[in-house]
C-alpha cells in the first residue's frame, strides 16, 4: 500500500512538471520512452519467445504509428492511415522473413497486429491533446485527472465498500461499488479541473458530468481490456517497473482509453 501511494505521488509530480514546465519536445521524449516500455511489456506478455529482430520490428512499427502527430507537423499530408500502412508492411515483411514455424506464423502476426492497434490507436492522442492546447499541458492534465481520479476512487470505494463483483471473469477484484466510486470521483475531478485549469472555463456543468462519468467508464474499460490480455497471456502484471503498480501498461491502461474518448467529446461537442 505504501509503495503504491509513494510511487503514485512521485509519478504525479513528474507528470505535472513535464506537462506544465517542460518544452513540448521534452514531452515528446517522455511519450517516446513510455511507448518503448509499453511495446517491450506487450511483447513480453504476448510473445515471450520473439527474437530480437521481431521485437525491434514491433517497436519500430508502433513508433511509426504513435509518432504520426509529430511527423504531420512537417508533412501535412501524412495521416494516421498512412502510418498504419507503413507499420503493417514492417510487421508483414518481418514475418515473411521469419515464418518458421509456419503453422503459427499467422497467429504470431495477429498478436503483433493486435498490439499495434492497441498501442498505435491510443498513444497518438497523448501528443494530439498536448499539441492542441494553447495553454500548455492543461488539457492533457485534465484527462489524467479524470483517469487517475477514477482509479483512486475505484480503489478506495472497492476496498472499503465493495461487495458486488463487476466482471469477475476478467477482473475478480473490481466491484460495482468501486466503479461507482471511481465515476463519482472522476466527476469531482472534472469540476476541479474546470475551476483551476486555464482554457476549461467554457465547459458547462453537463459537460463536466458527462466527461467525468464517461471518462471514468472508458478508464474502467481500458483497465478491463488490459486485464483480459493479462489473463489470456497468463501473467499477473505487464511488468515490474513501478513499485505497487506493476508495469507502465498497468498504470496507463485506463488513460489510453480515457484520452481518446475525451478528445472525441471535445471535438464533437465543443
Amino acid at each position: 500500500m505504501l509503495a503504491r501511494v509513494t510511487s503514485g505521488l512521485l509519478m504525479a509530480g513528474g507528470i505535472v512538471a513535464v506537462l506544465l514546465y517542460a518544452p513540448w519536445w521534452v514531452m515528446a521524449l517522455v511519450v517516446a520512452l513510455a511507448l518503448v516500455l509499453c511495446t517491450v511489456e506487450y511483447q513480453r506478455m504476448a510473445r515471450p519467445d520473439a527474437s530480437g529482430v521481431e521485437r525491434a520490428a514491433f517497436m519500430v512499427a508502433c513508433a511509426v504509428v504513435a509518432a504520426y502527430p509529430v511527423v504531420a507537423m512537417w508533412w501535412p499530408t501524412y495521416t494516421h492511415q498512412m502510418s498504419f500502412l507503413i507499420a503493417f508492411f514492417i510487421l508483414a515483411i518481418t514475418r515473411l522473413a521469419r515464418p518458421d514455424p509456419i503453422e503459427s506464423s499467422l497467429g504470431r502476426l495477429g498478436l503483433d497486429l493486435a498490439g499495434l492497434v492497441y498501442i498505435g490507436v491510443t498513444f497518438p492522442f497523448v501528443l494530439i491533446l498536448r499539441g492542441q492546447d494553447p495553454e500548455g499541458g492543461f488539457l492533457l492534465l485534465m484527462v489524467m485527472v479524470v483517469a487517475f481520479s477514477s482509479d483512486t476512487g475505484g480503489y478506495f470505494a472497492g476496498r472499503f465498500l465493495g461487495k458486488h463483483k463487476l466482471y469477475p471473469k476478467i477482473s475478480p477484484k473490481k466491484t460495482v461499488e468501486g466503479a461507482v466510486g471511481g465515476i463519482a470521483m472522476a466527476i469531482g475531478g472534472m469540476f476541479l479541473a474546470r475551476a483551476y485549469f486555464p482554457g476549461l472555463d467554457g465547459l458547462t456543468t453537463l459537460d463536466c458530468v458527462l466527461m467525468g462519468a464517461f471518462g471514468a467508464t472508458f478508464t474502467i474499460i481500458g483497465d478491463l481490456v488490459e486485464s483480459m490480455m493479462k489473463r489470456a497471456f497468463g501473467v499477473k502484471d505487464s511488468g515490474t517497473l513501478i513499485p505497487g503498480h506493476g508495469g507502465v501498461l498497468d498504470r496507463i491502461d485506463g488513460l489510453l482509453f480515457c484520452g481518446p474518448f475525451l478528445w472525441l467529446y471535445l471535438e464533437v461537442m465543443q
